[in-house]
């Protein structure tokens, strides 16, 4: 009995390590539209999404702002005074989290989303 148990836990973790979280592809604008979607927010209580930034030399870009063009990251305002913010990462698959935040201030973590950035054009 405990020998089956141990293989159902063992099973439940490999899939859980080779399932990707989120769908792959999405995009910010997918997340924003999912999350006014499943909103279920409690009274007092908010969405928080938490969106990685990119460094590159002394410059700090949000990933909202990023496009891709020939594997490199780029500003989509086509700033002039950056015009390349380094590699893309594998795959062009970033993590989001999403959190809870109540009213005093403290954040509950919800779930992550992997998003892809648009391409540039």
């Amino acid at each position: 009995m405990r020998a089956w148990i141990m293989l159902g836990v063992g099973a439940l973790l490999l899939i859980s390590a080779v399932v990707p979280s989120g769908a792959s592809g999405a995009t910010m604008d997918d997340v924003t539209k999912e999350i006014a979607q499943n909103a279920r927010p409690l009274e007092g209580k908010r969405f928080v999404v938490y969106v990685p930034m990119v460094v590159f030399g002394n410059t700090h870009m949000p990933l909202t702002n990023l496009c891709v063009s020939g594997g490199r990251l780029r500003p989509i305002d086509g700033s002039a005074t950056v015009t390349d913010m380094g590699p893309v990462s594998q795959g062009n698959q970033y993590s989001v989290q999403i959190f809870l935040r109540d009213g005093g201030g403290y954040d509950t973590y919800q779930y992550e989303r992997k998003v892809s950035l648009p391409d540039c054009k």
